[in-house]
């Protein structure tokens, strides 16, 4: 059975813009049981819009959605946000450390009861709570973002 695993947005921005982690995020979007949060997509989505535009972060949104694994079937569970996910990613926001959008990705590992994948260093306050946390390695300096080859 794939191993399930939440993508945080950093785990994302690392796969479109093949940052040093993007060969472990394309392993389990390939084989994996990857999960994530629209909340969290929002993130991806506001974060390439900044960078590059708004048709830029419209196409990633729409690839991440409709991302097929190789001989078919969705490569990316959603989970949805409700009532329960809310309240637990208000739990974890409450405790301190973590934004908003990131406690999402937290609160969704917990309810899955499956790691979190990321880079984001504020992710060390969710590991200490218990959360366990799949370490993508820092970005490349010079990296551009979201122009890897989900964006064309």
């Amino acid at each position: 059975m794939p191993e399930a695993v939440v993508l945080d947005a950093y785990a994302v921005l690392a796969f479109l813009d093949d940052e040093p982690g993007a060969e472990a995020v394309a392993e389990v979007l390939r084989s994996g049981e990857p999960w994530m949060t629209l909340v969290n997509l929002g993130e991806v989505a506001y974060i390439v819009e900044c960078e590059r535009g708004v048709e830029a972060a419209e196409e990633v949104w729409a690839n991440l959605r409709a991302q097929e694994r190789p001989g078919g079937g969705q490569a990316i569970r959603w989970l949805d946000v409700d009532e329960v996910l809310v309240r637990a990613a208000a739990k974890i926001k409450a405790g301190g450390g973590v934004s908003y959008a990131d406690s999402f990705a937290a609160a969704a590992a917990r309810i899955l009861g499956c790691p979190v994948m990321t880079g984001d260093r504020e992710f060390a306050v969710v590991e200490a709570a218990g959360i366990v946390v799949h370490w993508l390695p820092p970005p490349r300096v010079d990296a551009p973002v979201a122009s890897g080859p989900m964006t064309g």
